[in-house]
Protein backbone atom coordinates (compact mmCIF):
# COMPACT_ATOMS: atom_id res chain seq x y z
CA UNK A 1 0.00 0.00 0.00
CA UNK A 2 1.51 3.30 -1.09
CA UNK A 3 0.83 6.83 -0.06
CA UNK A 4 -1.63 8.98 -1.97
CA UNK A 5 -1.01 12.61 -2.80
CA UNK A 6 -4.11 14.64 -2.00
CA UNK A 7 -3.10 18.09 -3.22
CA UNK A 8 -6.31 18.90 -5.11
CA UNK A 9 -10.00 18.18 -4.55
CA UNK A 10 -9.97 15.99 -7.66
CA UNK A 11 -7.33 13.78 -5.99
CA UNK A 12 -9.75 13.13 -3.13
CA UNK A 13 -12.52 12.22 -5.57
CA UNK A 14 -10.28 10.02 -7.73
CA UNK A 15 -9.09 7.99 -4.72
CA UNK A 16 -12.63 7.56 -3.31
CA UNK A 17 -12.43 10.08 -0.47
CA UNK A 18 -14.60 12.93 0.73
CA UNK A 19 -13.33 15.72 2.99
CA UNK A 20 -13.71 15.49 6.74
CA UNK A 21 -13.55 18.94 8.29
CA UNK A 22 -12.98 19.27 12.03
CA UNK A 23 -13.39 22.57 13.85
CA UNK A 24 -10.52 23.22 16.25
CA UNK A 25 -12.67 25.64 18.29
CA UNK A 26 -15.85 23.63 19.01
CA UNK A 27 -14.75 20.15 17.76
CA UNK A 28 -17.69 19.90 15.34
CA UNK A 29 -17.01 17.40 12.54
CA UNK A 30 -18.48 17.78 9.07
CA UNK A 31 -18.23 15.90 5.81
CA UNK A 32 -18.03 17.51 2.36
CA UNK A 33 -18.62 15.58 -0.86
CA UNK A 34 -15.41 16.00 -2.89
CA UNK A 35 -17.24 15.81 -6.23
CA UNK A 36 -19.72 18.53 -5.32
CA UNK A 37 -17.01 20.78 -3.91
CA UNK A 38 -14.85 20.27 -7.00
CA UNK A 39 -17.71 21.27 -9.33
CA UNK A 40 -18.53 24.34 -7.23
CA UNK A 41 -14.92 25.52 -7.24
CA UNK A 42 -14.66 25.05 -11.02
CA UNK A 43 -17.94 26.92 -11.63
CA UNK A 44 -16.69 29.79 -9.45
CA UNK A 45 -13.33 29.69 -11.29
CA UNK A 46 -11.51 29.22 -7.98
CA UNK A 47 -8.46 27.10 -7.28
CA UNK A 48 -9.02 23.44 -6.41
CA UNK A 49 -5.69 23.21 -4.54
CA UNK A 50 -6.37 22.03 -1.00
CA UNK A 51 -4.10 24.76 0.38
CA UNK A 52 -6.54 27.40 -0.91
CA UNK A 53 -9.74 25.39 -0.30
CA UNK A 54 -8.97 24.66 3.35
CA UNK A 55 -8.17 28.33 4.01
CA UNK A 56 -11.72 29.32 2.99
CA UNK A 57 -13.63 26.66 4.95
CA UNK A 58 -15.40 27.51 8.18
CA UNK A 59 -17.36 25.64 10.82
CA UNK A 60 -21.11 25.50 10.22
CA UNK A 61 -21.75 25.51 13.98
CA UNK A 62 -19.56 28.34 15.33
CA UNK A 63 -18.30 30.01 12.09
CA UNK A 64 -14.65 29.60 13.08
CA UNK A 65 -12.10 29.42 10.25
CA UNK A 66 -9.78 27.38 12.49
CA UNK A 67 -10.50 24.00 10.88
CA UNK A 68 -8.48 20.99 9.83
CA UNK A 69 -9.22 18.89 6.74
CA UNK A 70 -8.49 15.30 5.97
CA UNK A 71 -9.72 12.40 3.87
CA UNK A 72 -12.60 10.14 4.85
CA UNK A 73 -13.73 7.16 2.78
CA UNK A 74 -17.06 7.40 1.01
Amino acid sequence: MGTKRLDKISDYRRHGFDLQVTCCACRHVGRIDAGVLSRQRHEQRRSTDMMFVSARLRCSECSSHDVSCGPIER
